[in-house]
């Protein structure tokens, strides 16, 4: 069939504000200017830039390991009087070497596509380059004083077009009563997608699985987008709505279904790595889920997760340390191979999960936020597929707590997919929630409490309630549980608050002897009045806990120093002795009833994970 040029992924240089102040994500080294006319990135004499950075480096180890890749080049679309010079770095032992290459150098009078083939002999992980410019000879145009124009980019690779995968990705995200995040991610897709000449555009289509209802399809329908109205059944039910579709669809025959926050910031340029990537997969890999990174919308060069793992006391987080990724040598250590923890999942903010996944018998659970994209990681024993630059920016991802989420949501969920999917059996999630229900009633946190006992209360009613699609009510009763947090600064103006020393630990942490006290009376509430301080104490308002912050005083004030509002928790004593006899009855009973309550969730598994229980839940097809 013979060899084909393919494109692996495009030079980005961001030219608008979303990134301009975290350019060393794209580019190192003096400013780029953006010549409009020319639509040309520019550079004078004397300067240089390089692209050792996490949206423009090749991850050649990567792609050699996983794909069909052959020789890789550099194509650019320039102009002017400069050198071009590959380098790359790779570790060696606990040392992390450099591979320099000779630069080339160009004179070029005319907007020029050249293509600088990457050394065969390449011992790099992750290559760049580094771009000179240098004084012109007089006979090109440089009204605007430079020495160098760059048009366009690409990393791209010659290989048999018989090992080329056909790849078809169905995107689905699912909005609730978001319109503006996702009307503007789908404007950006139009633009710099589907109305654009990228081959990838062919080989996908969007489905918005709108959960609110107050989209107009007729705004969004088009060749490479559908919007769909749905029940508001949760994440679980939109996603799951995106993969029946997906599994029906005979037109397209989707090959992938790739699951998409809606309330996220991402570049089209992910969109067409992921198809570039799956589209060069080697055999033994397509079976893998291809895990987009999260980076943090506030901080956007930080990266939180790409793939997260459920930890031995319960709580979830991810494999990786957060990681810097202006950083160049975060960038290597990010493309590193990963030996991921055994429960581990990939977050739905971006997944790729290969049709040969799906099956009308085996879809996801009805929980309708949190843990559905872990129980189906883990149901799956899922192997995961990363890369620089395939990732999305999460908006308020690290601003936020929901103690109704984080206390009573996660808490149940972990609980229900470990009974129905036999997953995470060596952890031990009671314990974490007896650890937390302690925790928060010394910080008088009564409500939490309360999320914390409605969690292990309502699993062991039983999974009757999954089978009705009552998430939205649940998630509202419970939410409003959530303490009203209020402006500080005019709510309890006579409070010094300090944001800058939310998250700090105490100078003088408790003694022995305070501490044993602390932990024996729950932070007094056990003792008379008279045993405590007449103070209010400022403490972090979400997971953040120092003893010493709050030891005996008699009020609380809990701040979220992200958006400076608070709660002033009091102490109530006949709440705290109501609270510690609930906690006895609902433990009481839950260690009495645990294995006939797992066994009830195990045997509902049979039915809800079904496709017929499925499209009875969301109506499909009049049912």
């Amino acid at each position: 069939m013979g060899s084909v040029k393919f494109k692996l992924q495009n030079i980005i240089i961001q030219n608008d504000v979303t990134l301009d102040k975290d350019h060393w994500m794209m580019y190192r080294g003096d400013r780029l200017n953006y010549n409009k006319l020319q639509s040309a990135n520019t550079m004078s004499p004397g300067q240089f830039v390089e692209f050792f950075t996490y949206f423009n480096t090749c991850s050649v180890g990567k792609w050699r390991k996983y794909t069909n890749i052959g020789s890789i080049a550099l194509e650019l679309n320039c102009k002017g009087h400069f050198s071009i010079g590959f380098f790359g770095h790779y570790t060696d032992g606990s040392d992390i070497s450099k591979d320099v290459f000779e630069p080339r150098e160009y004179y070029l009078k005319e907007k020029t596509r050249i293509t600088i083939p990457v050394p065969e002999n390449i011992k790099s992980t992750v290559i760049g380059f580094q771009i000179n410019a240098y004084d012109l000879k007089g006979d090109i145009e440089d009204a605007d004083g430079a020495s160098f124009w760059l048009y366009d980019g690409c990393w791209t690779t010659i290989v048999d077009s018989s090992l080329l995968n056909d790849i078809r990705i169905a995107l689905t995200t699912v909005t609730y009563k978001k319109e503006a995040y996702i009307t503007s991610n789908m404007k950006l897709l139009e633009k710099e997608l589907f109305y654009s000449d990228e081959p990838a555009k062919e080989h996908i289509k969007v489905r918005i699985i709108d959960n609110g209802k107050t989209l107009d399809p007729e705004d969004f329908d088009s060749e490479y987008m559908k919007l769909l109205h749905n029940d508001n059944t949760g994440g679980s039910g939109g996603y799951t709505r995106g993969m029946i579709e997906a599994m029906n669809d005979k037109e397209f025959r989707p090959t992938h279904v790739l699951l998409m926050d809606d309330d996220v910031m991402v570049m089209p340029e992910s969109l067409i790595r992921t198809y570039s990537f799956l589209s060069l997969l080697k055999e033994e890999y397509k079976d893998r889920f291809l895990s987009g990174a999260m980076l943090y919308y506030e901080k956007m060069t930080i990266q939180h997760e790409d793939v997260g793992f459920v930890h031995d006391d319960g709580s979830y987080g991810p494999n990786k340390p957060d990681f810097d990724m202006k950083d160049w040598d975060n960038v290597l250590k990010n493309e590193q191979e990963f030996n991921f923890h055994p429960n581990s999942y990939a977050g739905w903010w971006y997944c790729c999960v290969p049709m040969s996944q799906l099956s009308g018998d085996n879809l996801p659970i009805p929980l309708f936020i949190r843990g559905d994209d872990v129980e189906f990681s883990l149901s799956r024993k899922a192997k995961f597929l990363t890369l620089n630059g395939i990732c999305i920016w999460h908006r308020g991802f690290s601003t936020k707590f929901n103690a109704a989420l984080e206390l009573y949501m996660v808490h149940r969920n972990s609980l229900i997919i470990q009974a129905m999917s036999g997953i995470c059996s060596d952890i031990d999630f009671i314990e974490r929630i007896d650890g937390f229900f302690w925790k928060e009633l010394s910080r008088l946190a009564y409500n939490n409490c309360e999320l914390l006992l409605d969690a292990v209360e309502e699993f062991c009613s039983g999974p009757d309630f999954l089978f009705r699609p009552d998430g939205e009510r649940i998630m509202k009763e419970h939410s409003a549980k959530n303490e009203v947090m209020l402006p500080a600064s005019s709510a309890y103006r006579d409070v010094a608050v300090d944001y800058s020393e939310i998250y700090k630990k105490s100078e003088e942490p408790l003694t022995e002897k305070e501490l044993k006290l602390y932990k024996k009376t729950c932070n007094g509430q056990t003792l008379p009045d008279s045993r405590l301080k007449d103070t209010i104490a400022v403490i972090a308002y979400d997971w953040f806990d120092d003893p010493a912050k709050q030891f005996m005083a008699k009020k609380i004030l809990a701040v979220n120093a992200f958006d400076h509002t608070a709660y002033l928790r009091t102490r109530d004593k006949k709440k705290f002795r109501q609270l510690v006899q609930r906690h006895k009855k609902v433990m009481t009973y839950y260690k009495t009833h645990k294995e006939e309550i797992e066994r009830s969730y195990a045997e509902s598994a049979k039915t809800l994970k079904t496709e017929s229980f499925w499209k009875k839940y969301l109506k499909i097809d009049g049912k």
